[in-house]
């Protein structure tokens, strides 16, 4: 349909011009005529006597002024006739713009993403990552620069010139930059919004049937209208929110595409794009459950295959997450009827049999049947190693041995996919690591990291495991090393000797098939294996092309002696390695270890006394390895300080770096059973509390709290009692007071980073101290405002966790986790506001709207299970089921009550509260009072800045004074001399009081603001 109305178009255009020049031909014929009978008149009056007139004396030359507007100024001025808009719309659609747009095109279809897609977690939403396109970035300004001469060389009134626009911000958008695409989608809309032609100033957005309309209407009515230009300015509405998604900016972003869905001139051609980047909004914030619904919506408008085919593979993972197998392989199978790229199909098969053979009422021998036959077909060959790694995840939990060789499998196989190879490697990793034995576990994880691409899904994970592992194997080595080497001087002697001579015998013995071995080894390599598998060989001995006997080369590889020795001493460093490509490390699970490992800290210092030189295993003897036992008192304290040692960091690097909390706790009951007068016995002890209470062990959380308090006056017990360290120093109190108003008012400021920042250089300057709960608060507000909600959750649990008797910390951490879990709830709010008339008793702000709350217009809930789309039959039954079950609405919040205290030493703030939303009032408001201050308080350095506490309560703070009564000083100066200061502003339009911080933090919390007018009303005197 859409090329069928393309070609219409052009036809059309076509017969336009030909019309055109027709017109042209039949002018030129008629001038051409006048002119004939104009030279006849002539020639009759020829024989009239010549009339004779006065040649002036000096000719005037007029000075002619050159025109430096551009083209399209000048056309501007230009009447717009029929014929000139004819001409400027086909030279500004056919020439500039024509090129830019199929340059574009050319550029975003042939884009592909730095490595393969990782099929095996949730696909990215686009095959491609905006932050590294890989696109050409001059190609990309050649588009700017074409769309930007279209519009300066056409005229402004040609109804292409907003589609140019629209170019220059698409183009801005893939190479990255953000703001630039922004002012251009927003320039779009002020500039090409509709007008009358009565009407001075474009006024952006009406009312149509009581609701809210900022699009541009277009009326295609069939079938004339399928040829009507469409208007670029609904295009920009949004390609502009896809680009505020990719600024981060969800809610700016979200209060677009509610006006938009809710808009009736939004035009229907739109509407699937609209629900696509609603979708992309959701699936970015990781609310998948909620994202299913317009995916659904978008993939019924989508044309493109790849397109299609992409969206609907997504749709099948997330019906697979959410346990919904019927809907998942329809979606599957609909991948493979879109006939996509042979990656996406095969992949697609992959989850089909996966499904079928998970599922209930499928089997598992068939689908690994299926995945062996198509393991054997030549169409699949380059997919084994895939094939291979899902019949591992089929087996995984039934049979890890049998896992382990279908990974193997799929790494001996030939393929040039570092994704697949990656997850092979990282699956075996993790196998090892499940069954501690950690050794492997870090050398499998090293090999993953060495294939991984940049992009790949666990990276982190990869890299923290690898580096983390490292030290934990020294550890639990020499807690091995240790134990054995007390368990056997613990023998009686008589047992102890024999035990060492049968093991110093077995050494021998191995050692001696070892040098046979590698005789062996050497004699073959020397004779016919060697100069194959040598790198160093001379094999162009024998070849023509190659340098003679008689020559005298410098190279290296000329001179045979030379190269002789450098692969002798090769040999003697690294030993026989095959001609391979990354030789230096070992790509199979098992890596020979021929050296002892020396225990060592985190410093790289030995744990215990330097390893001695090692005897050689030809010469092992009882005696020489008696040596190393700790058979007196002294070497038996060593041992076990050596032990305690390695347990006391193992449970710390499992907690904190490897997030295992359970095997930390096993760690340090271990510790405290074998070594119950551990030096560390305190701390150990305590954080055997934070951790059962973060697992929620309540009963032996409160035994190790006792425990702690039982142990005497402690740092630690200081934190349970008080909340934090008793500090005595009071220069040091305030000290920590002042670093934290800092962090807190960076806070205020939004300087989220400079906060996280200033935080951590306090921890670092002050340690543990009576503060420390305030800053481990204020930073798990921080992280919520900087990262994802469970980064953020996560943080606020801990706090939680660890100050239990600080009860003001708890508090507020209590109320955000609580903010947190209802946050299902206050998304569904506030994407239900709805835009009403003013009525008689509603609060006035200027825009002349106001909020229905959903207890006042009740809407139910809609769960994932009611999204009303075509899928499988089994899941639609179960979609009706949970759509009849009754939702109740949310209920209306309880007014807060707050309890408010005075504290005249405390820093204070003074508060100018608006007591009307306005924009304007607050600029002018936050203008004078900026010059006032730096008038009349320069060296108080007062600061004036704007604060939002809900939609409807703005003000402006001054900041910061030291105490109660400077802020009262402040206070009456500014409140007396208001009507000088801000002329504009009325008194009926603001309140003023002070607040001191702490109050402010808890008016902040709660919202609470007309709870504190009444307690500063209650308790300070104004008049």
């Amino acid at each position: 349909m859409n090329h069928y109305r393309a070609v219409c178009v052009h036809l059309s255009y076509t017969c336009l011009v030909s019309l055109f020049l027709c017109c042209i031909n039949i002018n030129g014929a008629m001038a051409q005529r006048r002119d004939t009978t104009v030279t006849n008149q002539s020639r009759n009056t020829s024989r009239m006597p010549p009339r004779t007139m006065q040649k002036p004396l000096a000719p005037t030359v007029q000075p002619r002024v050159q025109d430096r507007r551009p083209p399209s100024e000048q056309l501007a001025d230009r009447r717009w006739t029929i014929k000139r808009k004819l001409v400027q719309n086909m030279l500004a659609r056919y020439n500039y713009y024509f090129n830019a747009r199929k340059k574009l095109h050319a550029i975003t279809h042939n884009v592909s993403r730095q490595g393969l897609d990782n099929y095996n977690y949730l696909l990215p939403f686009y095959p491609y990552s905006l932050q590294n396109l890989g696109l050409s970035k001059g190609d990309l300004d050649t588009v700017i620069e074409k769309a930007s001469i279209n519009i300066q060389i056409h005229d402004p009134r040609s109804k292409w010139i907003d589609d140019s626009y629209l170019i220059i911000g698409q183009a801005y958008f893939y190479q990255g930059e953000w703001d630039k695409a922004n002012r251009t989608f927003a320039f779009i809309n002020t500039k090409f919004a509709p007008k009358k032609k009565n009407e001075y100033k474009t006024v952006v957005g009406a009312s149509a049937e009581d609701q809210i309309s900022i699009a541009s209407r277009e009326k295609r009515k069939p079938p004339i209208g399928y040829f009507k230009h469409t208007y670029a300015r609904n295009d920009a509405f949004v390609w502009r929110a896809k680009t505020l998604l990719e600024e981060k900016e969800f809610d700016e972003a979200r209060s677009i595409m509610n006006i938009l869905e809710h808009d009736p001139y939004f035009p229907k051609r739109l509407q699937g794009e609209l629900a696509e980047v609603k979708a992309y909004s959701l699936y970015k914030q990781e609310r998948f459950a909620e994202a299913i619904a317009p995916m659904q919506m978008a993939l019924k408008s989508k044309n493109n295959r790849d397109e299609k085919a992409r969206m609907s593979y997504i749709l099948g993972q997330l019906y697979t997450n959410y346990h919904k197998p019927d809907s998942a392989l329809l979606m599957f199978r609909k991948v493979i009827s879109t006939k996509p790229d042979p990656m996406m199909e095969f992949q697609a098969r992959i989850q089909i049999a996966k499904l079928e053979g998970t599922m209930e009422g499928g089997s598992l021998d068939q689908s690994l049947a299926r995945l062996k036959k198509m393991a054997r077909k030549e169409k699949y060959i380059a997919f084994r190693d895939a094939i291979y790694y899902t019949m591992a995840n089929l087996v995984m939990t039934k049979d890890q041995e049998l896992a382990m060789e279908y990974l193997r499998k799929s790494l001996r196989v030939e393929s040039d996919n570092p994704v697949q190879k990656a997850l092979s490697f990282k699956a075996i990793a993790d196998i090892y690591y499940g069954q501690r034995q950690y050794r492997l576990a870090r050398d499998f994880y090293d090999s993953t990291s060495g294939v991984m691409p940049p992009e790949f899904q666990d990276s982190g994970i990869v890299n923290l495991r690898k580096r983390v592992l490292s030290d934990v194997v020294v550890r639990v080595e020499a807690i091995q090393k240790e134990d054995s080497l007390q368990r056997i001087a613990a023998m009686p002697e008589s047992d102890r000797q024999i035990f060492l001579e049968k093991m110093a015998a077995n050494i021998r013995k191995e050692a001696e098939e070892k040098a046979k071995k590698a005789q062996a080894d050497k004699n073959n390599t020397e004779e016919g294996n060697g100069v194959a598998n040598n790198p160093f060989s001379n094999n162009m001995a024998n070849n023509s092309l190659g340098p003679k006997k008689d020559d005298q080369g410098d190279w290296y590889f000329y001179n045979t002696t030379t190269k002789a020795s450098g692969y002798s001493e090769f040999k003697k460093r690294w030993g026989n390695r095959p001609l391979s490509d990354n030789w230096r490390r070992s790509q199979t699970g098992t890596v020979a270890v021929n050296q002892p490992l020396q225990a060592e800290d985190e410093n790289g210092n030995p744990l215990g006394e330097p390893a001695k030189p090692a005897v050689p295993a030809d010469s092992a003897t009882a005696r020489s390895l008696a040596a190393g036992l700790p058979l007196t008192p002294d070497d038996l304290l060593k041992s076990n300080v050596i032990v305690e040692d390695a347990l006391y960091d193992l449970g710390k690097l499992y907690n904190d770096k490897l997030d295992n909390t359970e095997l930390a706790i096993e760690t340090y009951d271990t510790l405290l059973r074998r070594y119950p007068q551990h030096p560390h016995k305190t701390e150990v002890v305590y954080s055997l509390y934070l951790w059962h209470t973060k697992l929620g062990h309540t009963t032996l959380a409160n035994k190790y709290k006792q425990n702690v308090m039982t142990l005497g006056d402690s740092k630690f017990a200081s934190i349970i009692k008080y909340g934090g360290l008793e500090d005595v120093d009071k220069g040091k109190k305030k000290e920590i007071s002042a670093a934290y108003d800092k962090v807190y008012m960076a806070y205020l400021d939004c300087n989220y980073y400079g906060a996280l920042d200033l935080k951590k250089a306090a921890d670092s300057a002050f340690g543990l101290n009576f503060m420390t709960p305030k800053f481990d608060l204020l930073e798990a507000m921080i992280i919520m405002k900087t990262d994802t909600c469970e980064f953020g959750r996560q943080a606020v649990a801990n706090v939680l966790n660890k100050y239990q008797q600080d009860e003001a910390v708890h508090e507020k951490a209590a109320a955000l986790m609580e903010a947190l879990d209802n946050r299902a709830a206050l998304v569904v709010y506030l994407s239900r506001l709805e835009i009403d008339k003013v009525k008689e008793d509603n609060k006035v702000v200027d825009e002349n709207i106001s909020f229905r709350y959903p207890w006042q217009n009740p809407q139910p809930q809609f769960a994932l299970d009611s999204v009303k789309i075509k899928t499988a039959m089994a899941d639609s039954i179960k979609l009706a089921l949970n759509a009849a079950a009754p939702v109740q609405p949310l209920p209306a919040p309880k007014k807060p009550v707050t309890l408010y205290k005075i504290n005249e030493n405390n820093p204070h703030f003074v508060v100018f509260a608006f007591n009307r939303v306005s924009k304007a009032l607050m600029e002018e408001g936050l203008k004078e009072f900026t010059k006032y201050n730096a008038e009349k308080h320069k060296a108080d350095n007062i600061q004036v800045a704007n604060f939002v506490l809900t939609q409807d309560e703005v003000m402006l703070i001054f900041r910061l004074f030291p105490n109660e009564g400077k802020a009262l000083e402040y206070y009456d100066e500014i409140r007396i001399g208001a009507e000088k200061i801000v002329p504009r502003i009325r008194p009926s339009d603001y309140t003023m009081f002070i607040i001191s911080r702490d109050n402010f933090i808890l008016m902040n919390s709660t919202k609470d603001i007309q709870g504190y007018k009444k307690f500063f009303d209650d308790n300070y005197v104004t008049q």
